[in-house]
């Protein structure tokens, strides 16, 4: 099997085991506690991704995550006072929207995501917003908010 193919199957079987861990966590009751408990780590982990991963800028986060994982075509436009990354399709939301509707987006995507840009930028994560989901709209937008007003 050529490289290719072979990245692109075990990109969709990962983004289809997420879907079913988090179909299988909702169904549990216990999403939303794990989700919390994810995001507590991916601030503490996210100097060590950026690292390894090579990310230095805001950029780097949505474009690197893209090519590794193969699930949100992101793209990203610098505006003044910062940055609007945009997905208009996402593998993760529409696995996990068939497997039963549990939302993946904080605790796989957009938390870890937000914790790397924090990270790459040296901003306060609350200045990077998330506008709307795949799950619940028709793209999934974050605005990066890098002016400081100094």
């Amino acid at each position: 099997m050529e490289i290719e193919k072979r990245l692109t199957m075990l990109q969709k079987t990962y983004a289809a085991s997420v879907a079913e861990t988090v179909n299988t966590y909702e169904k549990l009751k216990v999403l939303e506690t794990i989700v919390e408990r994810r995001k507590e780590r991916q601030a503490q982990t996210a100097t060590y991704l950026n690292q390894q991963l090579s990310i230095q800028s805001i950029e780097d986060v949505f474009y690197t995550l893209s090519e590794i994982y193969g699930c949100a075509n992101w793209t990203v436009k610098k505006i003044e006072g910062g940055y609007v990354a945009t997905a208009t399709s996402c593998i993760l939301c529409a696995l996990s929207k068939k497997m039963g509707g549990a939302n993946p987006c904080n605790g796989w995507c957009l938390d870890p995501m937000i914790a790397m840009l924090s990270n790459v930028s040296k901003i306060d994560s609350k200045q990077i917003t998330v506008k709307s989901t795949l799950m619940d709209d028709d793209c999934c937008k974050v605005s990066i908010n890098v002016d400081t007003g100094l």
